[in-house]
């Protein structure tokens, strides 16, 4: 398991659906609650003792933080660093921390870390829509492939390809390579 700065802890454990590692500091040394069965009044009681906690469920994770506002009531949030973004999602008050709320979140918050990932930095994006190009020019010719059909310009002429014709001629250019890429004497 990964060293945690925060210790009160509630952790799916990887490879099982509903089983879940439930660890605290509230008597000093980090504790197991393998005791504590989650969404039941010992669940809500024990995590209204507990200040904060990190949350790593099935689809994501965050720190949650209980938070006293003016008129006493406390409330929980939940915050995710990403990308030089702090995200925070309202949580309710304890009684609504149940394990479905929690899991809900996490998803929640990633999705949102997933977007803030900045468009320089994203693997496996689309670049944004380029412009057609003018096409590739070849002597006097004009090559341009663009939505499913090939366009070939002379100075004096325009023929359109349909895709077979296309795959026609790329093939027949294919099985020319040999000769095409030989050495002039």
């Amino acid at each position: 398991m990964a060293q945690h700065r925060l210790y009160n802890l509630i952790e799916q454990v990887s490879g099982t659906e509903k089983r879940y590692l439930l660890m605290d500091t509230l008597e000093g040394s980090a504790q197991v609650r393998s005791q504590l069965e989650p969404d039941s009044p010992d669940w809500f009681t024990w995590l209204a003792r507990l200040g904060s906690f990190h949350f790593h469920g099935k689809s994501g994770h965050f720190t949650a933080r209980q938070e006293r506002k003016q008129r006493g009531d406390a409330y929980w949030y939940a915050y995710r660093k990403a990308h030089t973004q702090r995200l925070k999602r309202y949580l309710g008050t304890t009684n609504k921390l149940t394990l479905a709320c929690l899991e809900q979140t996490a998803r929640d918050l990633h999705e949102a870390a997933l977007g803030a990932i900045p468009e320089d930095r994203a693997l496996n994006t689309r670049s944004p829509k380029k412009p057609t190009p003018d096409g590739l020019q070849v002597g006097p010719f004009t090559v341009l492939w663009h939505e499913d059909v090939l366009s070939v310009r002379t100075p004096t002429e325009h023929h359109i390809l349909g895709r077979r014709e296309a795959a026609e001629l790329l093939s027949y250019l294919y099985d020319q390579r040999a000769s095409l890429l030989k050495p002039r004497r």
